[in-house]
């Protein structure tokens, strides 16, 4: 991939899934890794619970790259 578009997507403990916003512009940086950023400074955002789930989903993708807020 080197460019696209990406969104990113919550799930709550005992939610339903919610995308945290529109489609973004998603670049290639490097050899293997593609970035988008949200937020105006890097450190501000949302406050998630523990156990909520985020994924990054990219447009035309079928997989979704997901980590649990510990």
């Amino acid at each position: 991939m080197r460019s696209g578009s990406a969104r990113w997507l919550v799930k709550k403990p005992g939610g339903t899934w919610k995308a945290g916003s529109g489609w973004k512009r998603a670049g290639r940086v490097g050899g293997t890794f593609v970035e988008t950023s949200w937020g105006r400074d890097g450190h501000t955002g949302p406050v998630y619970p523990r156990g909520t789930r985020i994924c990054i989903e990219f447009k035309g993708l079928s997989t979704r790259a997901c980590v649990t807020l510990k």
